[in-house]
């Protein structure tokens, strides 16, 4: 327990995010801006395409935020829930 607070805390920890909706893909950006490699969860392969991509699909996310965490490798998305074992926390 005290390895993934460690992590937490220095900002090594990876964190997954499932769905990239509305509440979900706000959630993953401003955990990336905040530092943190953020892997977004979808089924839907065009919102995780448009993600990977850097653009955006939801009114609440600013585009050049999404752009710039995704160019610096902070958020990836994906289809394959099997990914999820890359994540400290879910």
């Amino acid at each position: 327990m005290e390895y993934l607070i460690r992590k937490i805390r220095d900002r090594t920890a990876t964190l997954g995010v499932v769905g990239l909706g509305y509440v979900g893909l706000p959630l993953a950006v401003e955990k990336a801006k905040t530092g943190y490699r953020t892997i977004g969860f979808d089924i839907q392969e065009v919102k995780v395409e448009m993600v990977n991509s850097g653009h955006n699909y939801i009114g609440d996310v600013v585009n050049a935020d999404l752009k710039d965490i995704v160019d610096a490798g902070l958020l990836t998305a994906t289809t394959d829930i099997a990914q999820v074992a890359q994540a400290d926390c879910v």
